[in-house]
């Protein structure tokens, strides 16, 4: 078949199905299209009612349903279905999104147990090092009764004393460490981590008073004698002190432990496990060590946001490692009874002879 037959086919279909569509008129030569131009349909309206295709109508009370409490009134301050349908008309540009009500953020403490969130503002008090001398060492070292008062610290009865020591460690040295009072029955020298690496020592972080598993390794020195320390060095574990009214106020007892924000901006830091010290002898002021407070740029007088609280009965017991077995073990220190051993740790205090 040449090329004018193929041409003269090609219009006898052309024309054949121009017919077939009532449009016998159409052009059936090269100079014009025998196939309807396509036409884009145009966009529905906006401001209208939304196409039923949108589900815009839709009511989704029934399926999903909001909180009601027993009153049978809703306590989200919008219900499902008024949010569906401004959510839905947003979408189709007869509205702005609907703003949601904050969420209530929870946290899960020690064993799954709820966390209480809270928002409660006490004081900060950097507690720079110092030490707490028994009658004995007080003795010694000074060949006086006992401390004299240079000033009152915000803890009832206690005070700055007019006396220092030095502390000299492996390392270095510490001059003019301000002795608090009044006496008590352990020596109990407390540093920061900053100064134990320039005094070349290893300390416990420990709770005030709790001097088992302290170590020792520091000569004090005072004007009238020395005292080579066998265990009261530690770094105290940060803590607050309160007072027995705002136990009660907050629901708060000793032993509980808290988590408390301080500092601003890029500075601010949560403390978790902060220690709640309660009764007579306490006033409200959270205490943190000068390490800790030159990392969250604060200092004695700011205020610190206790957010959470795990109660006392819920606390979590101490894990302990092959690690700590190994420090405890060269520091002199015991295994506390009611930790859990890794089973490294387990094996190694068997070996060192720390337990059965």
């Amino acid at each position: 078949m040449t090329e004018d037959e193929l041409d003269r086919l090609a219009s006898m279909i052309a024309t054949a199905l121009q017919g077939a569509r009532g449009n016998a008129s159409a052009p059936t030569t090269g100079a014009g299209t025998w196939l309807p131009t396509p036409v884009r349909p145009e966009p529905p309206a906006r401001g209208g009612e939304p196409p039923l295709w949108s589900g815009a109508s839709q009511n989704l009370e029934g399926v999903a349903r909001g909180s009601r409490g027993t009153s049978g009134r809703s306590s989200s301050r919008v219900t499902t279905a008024e949010l569906t349908n401004a959510t839905r008309a947003a979408a189709a540009g007869r509205g702005r999104a609907p703003l949601l009500p904050p969420r209530e953020i929870g946290s899960r403490g020690p064993r799954g147990g709820a966390r209480g969130q809270l928002s409660i503002g006490v004081p900060i008090g950097v507690s720079n090092r110092h030490i707490h001398l028994s009658p004995a060492h007080f003795q010694r070292l000074f060949s006086t009764g006992g401390p004299t008062v240079a000033k009152a610290i915000t803890q009832p009865a206690q005070f700055a004393a007019n006396e220092m020591v030095d502390a000299t460690g492996p390392s270095g040295k510490i001059a003019g460490i301000r002795v608090v009072g009044p006496a008590r029955g352990e020596t109990q020298l407390e540093i920061s981590l900053a100064d134990a690496r320039r005094l070349g020592v290893t300390p416990v972080i420990a709770n005030s008073g709790s001097l088992a598993s302290s170590g020792g390794g520091v000569t004090l020195t005072g004007p009238a004698g020395t005292i080579a320390l066998e265990k009261g060095v530690i770094v105290a574990a940060r803590h607050l002190h309160l007072a027995p009214s705002d136990a009660d106020r907050w629901g708060m007892r000793d032993g509980d432990l808290l988590d408390v924000r301080v500092g601003d901006a890029s500075r601010a830091t949560t403390f978790h496990g902060v220690l709640v010290r309660s009764g007579p002898a306490h006033a409200t002021e959270f205490h943190l060590d000068a390490d800790e407070a030159h990392a969250a740029s604060v200092r004695t007088g700011d205020r610190a946001t206790i957010v959470g609280r795990v109660s006392s009965g819920a606390r979590r017991k101490r894990l302990v490692t092959e690690s700590d077995v190994l420090r405890l073990s060269a520091s002199g220190g015991r295994i506390p009874s009611d930790a859990i051993l890794t089973p490294g740790a387990r094996d190694r205090a068997r070996a060192l002879g720390l337990m059965e």
